[in-house]
């Protein structure tokens, strides 16, 4: 009996033993926290074409603490929709829809998903909310590489005017600045650029005592500059001209967010 106990006793201690010496087994390291701020703080707009009548859709989106915190849609001609009770009343009796809230309810869709592609559709105002989707992903875009802009060479073209003009801008980004950027317009009888027909030129020197090459020339400088369309100094004696470049530059370099 006693030989039987000392058996179990070593068997016991053999046991022990070897769950001493054992490794032991470290618990699981917690996965990494994911980083929900998707996008750079700051507000976003977007603007789409205006349709034929006369409507131009915007969208404007606020980033706070990496996340979507409000979002406002609305479409203007001279007023916002928003605020053209005309527009409500007439909307409402043909398809019996509040297009104010509708609007509200896109805006709010955007903050609860954070993702463009994941707002619920509406009914009753589906050329809005096609371009809600739309303008609300390019203002995302923005908000995702915020101020940086792509490198390449991007250009955007006008509108002919009445004297067979068409304007059109060039702008180079490299390393995420604007580095150059020329402003001209083209006859589409003559086939010539502006500031490269001598009797336009001397003409407008002539008659408004503006050298026409250095005016467009100072536009392309001033956007280099200051890096800003906004800031980019359209008088001088080209004004015209001199707002068809920012919106032209800003239409190109829409391409390059």
């Amino acid at each position: 009996m006693k030989k039987l106990l000392s058996l179990a006793l070593i068997a016991v201690l053999v046991v022990a033993m070897a769950a001493a010496c054992a490794p032991k087994t470290e618990p699981a390291a917690a996965p990494p926290a994911i980083n929900e701020a998707a996008y750079k703080d700051g507000t976003y707009t977007a603007k789409g074409d205006t349709d034929e009548r006369g409507w131009t859709p915007e969208i404007t989106v606020v980033v706070k603490d990496g996340k979507i915190s409000e979002v406002k849609y609305d479409e203007v001609r001279g007023m916002y929709k928003s605020e053209d009770t005309e527009y409500h009343k007439a909307f409402k009796d043909a398809k019996n829809v509040d297009i104010v809230a509708v609007y509200k309810q896109m805006g709010e869709g955007l903050v609860a998903a954070q993702d463009s592609e994941k707002v619920a559709a509406v009914t009753g105002a589906t050329g809005s909310f096609t371009n809600f989707k739309t303008l609300a992903a390019e203002a995302i875009a923005q908000a995702k590489d915020g101020d940086k802009l792509k490198d390449g060479n991007f250009k955007a073209a006008g509108k002919e005017d009445e004297r067979g003009w068409t304007p059109f801008v060039s702008i180079t980004v490299a390393e995420g600045k604007i580095t150059a950027a020329a402003y001209d317009e083209v006859s589409s009888k003559a086939f010539v650029n502006k500031t490269q027909d001598e009797g336009y030129k001397a003409t407008f020197k002539q008659v408004k005592n503006v050298d026409l090459v250095a005016a467009y020339e100072k536009f392309g400088a001033d956007l280099v500059a200051a890096q800003d369309i906004s800031k980019v100094d359209a008088t001088g004696g080209a004004s015209h001209s001199g707002e068809s470049f920012k919106a032209l530059a800003e239409k190109a370099l829409s391409q390059a967010k």
